[in-house]
């Protein structure tokens, strides 16, 4: 009995997503999907890898900017991280600027990157538009059926690195010193909004501390 690929009917709802499920309902392109109750993801893909559970599945929740920080969107999270421990999921955030919200595409990664900080590490799938979904979802899909990506499901914090720059990216000399005198994002947060921590950055990096210490202060005004 052939597997359906599973959309969550509860997103007609969601003005952000609304325009999915009938979208993804009427495409003559494979897979075929259908409209479900889903109670901790929004979609669910079946999944056919040596040695492991036919039942298996990819699964993943939809997000827009306006969703992180959230205590819902945190539980949701939480949900999806442990349907599996983390693996053969993701988050698909919304990267579209919404109207009268200033906050950039890279401050939206930012933050929800920050938010799986500490034990709900998981891929985040940007997507420009709605309408990009679909092709986004079998890329990805696509590379969860090979055993190379199947290994690598979560995508290092580290990766986020050369962009906490208010001008270009840093360099990848700047970006190891970070990765050896912090412990995370949340360390770095902390270093670049406190006298002594702005003074240790300024020690190791020189001129590229201030970069990194204006984008904190830019995007994340907390100090």
């Amino acid at each position: 009995m052939e597997r359906r690929a599973m959309i969550c009917s509860s997103l007609r709802k969601r003005p952000d997503w609304a325009s999915v499920v009938p979208a993804l309902l009427q495409s003559p392109n494979p897979p075929r999907w259908k409209e479900a109750r889903l109670e901790t993801h929004d979609l669910a893909l079946p999944l056919s890898l040596p040695g492991q559970p036919s039942h298996l599945a990819f699964r993943a929740i939809f997000l827009a900017p306006s969703d992180i920080g959230s205590h819902e969107t945190h539980k949701r999270t939480e949900r999806l991280f442990n349907l599996n421990g983390g693996r053969y999921v993701a988050i698909v955030l919304l990267m579209r600027q919404m109207e009268g919200v200033q906050e950039s595409n890279s401050s939206a990664m930012m933050r929800l990157q920050l938010e799986l900080i500490g034990g709900l590490e998981m891929p985040i799938i940007p997507v420009p538009t709605v309408e990009s979904l679909p092709t986004a979802i079998k890329a990805f899909h696509y590379q969860l059926s090979t055993s190379a990506a199947s290994r690598q499901l979560v995508t290092p914090a580290r990766s986020l690195l050369p962009y906490c720059s208010d001008t270009g990216s840093l360099p990848e000399h700047a970006v190891n010193v970070i990765s050896d005198i912090t412990a995370g994002f949340k360390d770095l947060v902390s270093k670049a909004t406190t006298p002594d921590g702005k003074q240790l950055l300024k020690d190791y990096l020189g001129e590229d501390a201030d970069r990194v210490i204006r984008f904190w202060k830019d995007e994340y005004p907390i100090a």
